[in-house]
């Protein structure tokens, strides 16, 4: 990720945070045939300074074969928003595009236990589904179409791209254009840049 010393964003919490509010991300890795990519939902917890991803694929993707200590990247998505240049009180100004963006590098290593990794990927499933209360033959059979993955970072690059390059001024005026918007989200994202 190309990172902006102004955008750098470090704390580990926020970054968590995005990924929890946005599990839908996308694992990249390097395979025989070139770049393999697949978008899926993520679990992520702590380890110290490091972050532990979980997640799982069909068991013919290409990207399975992986899974052995391959590297991989997990690209995750926050608020984001285009930003018109009408908002600025500096012209002239071009537009732009605000986001929040996180990059977790690290190795990959097969789960064996798919039960507690699926259970915590449906804990906000409005019907309470239980992937411990189906029947064991079932659930096994399931299983078996399955692979799931640990990946510990390496590296983690973030970036929060917030109009924290522009003047309180035109922050404000941007604040106020998304609002008008109904780009809350990233309103409240730019809003936390400003001086308290």
């Amino acid at each position: 990720m190309y990172l902006r010393p102004a955008f750098v964003e470090t704390d580990l919490d926020r970054i968590e945070g995005l990924i929890r509010a946005n599990p839908f991300g996308l694992l990249v890795t390097q395979g025989a045939d070139g770049m393999d990519a697949s978008h899926l939902p993520f679990t992520v917890s702590r380890v110290g300074d490091d972050l532990v991803l979980l997640g799982h694929l069909a068991k013919p993707n290409a990207q399975c074969t992986q899974f052995d200590g391959g590297e991989a990247l997990a690209i995750f998505s926050g608020p984001h928003a285009y930003i018109s240049p009408s908002w600025y009180k500096l012209q002239p100004s071009v537009p732009t595009w605000d986001y929040c963006a996180v990059h977790v590098h690290g190795l990959l290593e097969p789960l064996e236990d798919h039960i507690d990794m699926l259970h915590e990927l449906a804990a906000g499933d409005p019907g309470n589904f239980d992937v411990h209360a189906l029947p064991e033959a079932y659930r096994e059979a399931m299983f078996k179409g399955i692979r799931a993955f640990r990946l510990k970072s390496t590296r983690i690059e973030a970036q929060w791209k917030m109009s924290q390059n522009r003047s309180i001024e035109d922050r404000q005026g941007v604040i106020a254009g998304l609002r008008e918007q109904g780009l809350h989200d990233v309103a409240a994202e730019i809003e936390a840049t400003l001086p308290k």
